[in-house]
């Protein structure tokens, strides 16, 4: 033991001297070894955090044909091949027509650019369009709502709806582009009332009035859910004198009602400027101006009703969320060509793993083991 002063200071020196010697020679404590997946890691979790900030602003949901395709709604691919199948014509004309029709989906491998390829449609090919449509949309639709009789608590877009409605609002709108009933099926399994339009009766009368009431605090509901589908609905149907009216779940199509559904690359064929359609499209371009952000389900971007007005408020760097088993070109011209300033795009890359564009990644990121693109998925993620 060191007792004298002199010895103190002698110590004093020689440690003064031993630690200079480790720092200028690096005898540390070993450093932490790399971490390839740190960084991944932490952009993850930065864009978790965005994604929850994001959609508990209760965001604008968009609903694409994407979003029906797990109940076996058919595709755009697969309608135009039912159409091939089905579609039959004893008049030699409309059935030169309907040869030129199966020659143009034959060979474009796409049924909006088949019909809109076709000059001066037939009414009877247009009429036997629109029913064919009708038809097998309808069944594929009535199978899922039999199915959700008794799988009503793992629907993941009724799950969604619900934790959107227990915001203090209690309000919730969505777009969609599709015929099938699937977001009023989400909507009910919510225990929420719908505004589509339409009086919810059975012989539902079309109004522009029901929406504007206070119907969020009714007692006995979850909230309000504004559902306008641009496209029309299954349970739509017109009048020869032009009355529309709205008939739930029907089997076949009523003698003497034709249906109000707008089908693609038919559009100029149709009087969209004509009740309901001129309502639903005024409230779904208020809907897209006034919502705080929006999440795109299914949506490819490919819509003359929806996109333009989409398009200009995400270009003001309004947040959007695409969830798409894949993100179509179309939709990366829209968001990314267009440099829009808040946005995540979530894809299916190998089965299992997410490829995701978004407004603070350099680039697309892999994030394996993740398929945060299905909307059940999601949904844990929101929820962690």
């Amino acid at each position: 033991m060191f007792s004298s002063t002199g010895n103190i200071q002698e110590l004093s020196f020689l440690l003064r001297k031993y630690t200079i010697f480790i720092d200028r020679n690096e005898v540390s404590q070993p450093k932490t070894p790399y971490d390839p997946l740190k960084p991944l890691i932490m952009d993850f979790d930065a864009l978790l955090k965005q994604i929850q900030d994001w959609t508990n602003k209760i965001p604008l949901l968009i609903l694409g044909s994407g979003s029906s395709i797990p109940f076996g709604i058919p595709s755009m691919w697969g309608l135009g091949e039912y159409l091939k199948r089905t579609m039959a014509f004893s008049d030699p004309d409309d059935n030169s027509q309907f040869k030129e029709f199966v020659g143009l989906l034959d060979s474009l491998k796409d049924l909006e650019l088949a019909l809109q390829r076709l000059h001066d449609i037939r009414p009877k090919v247009l009429e036997e369009i629109i029913q064919r449509t009708w038809e097998i949309v309808n069944e594929t639709d009535l199978n899922a709502y039999e199915s959700l009789i008794h799988n009503k608590d793992t629907f993941p877009l009724a799950e969604l709806t619900k934790y959107l409605l227990t915001s203090t609002d209690k309000k919730l709108s969505i777009i969609t582009t599709n015929y099938d009933r699937l977001a009023e099926y989400a909507a009910s399994i919510a225990g929420a009332f719908i505004c589509n339009g339409f009086a919810q009766n059975y012989f539902g009368q079309f109004t522009d009035l029901i929406h504007k009431n206070n119907v969020r605090t009714l007692f006995g509901y979850t909230g309000q859910v504004n559902i306008w589908k641009v496209h029309g609905s299954l349970e739509w149907f017109q009048s020869m004198d032009e009355e529309s009216i709205q008939l739930p779940l029907r089997k076949s199509i009523p003698i003497g009602l034709k249906p109000s559904i707008v089908t693609p690359g038919l559009t100029k064929y149709f009087q969209t400027q004509l009740e309901p359609f001129r309502t639903i499209f005024t409230e779904a371009d208020n809907e897209i101006v006034n919502a705080n952000g929006f999440l795109c389900i299914g949506y490819g971007f490919n819509d003359i009703h929806v996109q333009p007005k989409l398009i200009a408020q995400i270009k003001k760097h309004k947040p959007i969320i695409v969830l798409a088993k894949e993100i179509t070109v179309k939709t990366k011209e829209a968001i990314i060509d267009n440099k829009c300033g808040n946005y995540i795009l979530i894809e299916e890359y190998n089965s299992t793993d997410s490829r995701i564009y978004s407004s603070q990644f350099s680039g697309p990121k892999i994030f394996k083991n993740k398929s945060c693109w299905m909307l059940a998925e999601y949904l844990k993620l929101i929820k962690s």
